[in-house]
């Protein structure tokens, strides 16, 4: 019984911090979209949102975020990757870095936006 209840305890823990960083992606990939539209940096928002999570802190290390500006279905935005860890060394068939989560927000600029009001 006490196997079966670690299996249980142990799965769940992976299970959420799945969910939790699929959020955190889900929002550095709106962080990043927003960032470009206003004229920041999209790189710097999205790590800005994934500072706040860090399952690398034992390794020392940040968390690993890769920003990209692409296409998907029809419109272009920025897609936001990282990793979360899988401890569990029983499965070899996981990448050691971990389980890579993608997120993507649309975005879009308007190069003859009228001056005055919101847009200064």
């Amino acid at each position: 019984m006490m196997g079966f209840l670690l299996l249980l305890i142990f799965g769940l823990m992976h299970l959420v911090m799945f969910a939790v960083t699929r959020y955190m992606v889900t929002y550095a990939a709106f962080a990043a979209s927003r960032a470009a539209v206003v004229g920041n940096s999209p790189q710097l928002a999205a790590e800005a949102v994934m500072d706040n999570l860090n399952w690398w802190a034992d390794e020392g290390g940040e968390q690993p975020v890769e920003v990209s500006y692409t296409f998907k279905g029809i419109t272009f935005g920025y897609e936001v990757r990282t990793r979360v860890p899988f401890g569990a060394p029983i499965y070899e068939w996981i990448d050691p870095d971990g389980i890579e989560i993608v997120a993507f927000a649309p975005s879009h600029t308007q190069d003859d936006a009228p001056s005055g009001g919101d847009n200064d």
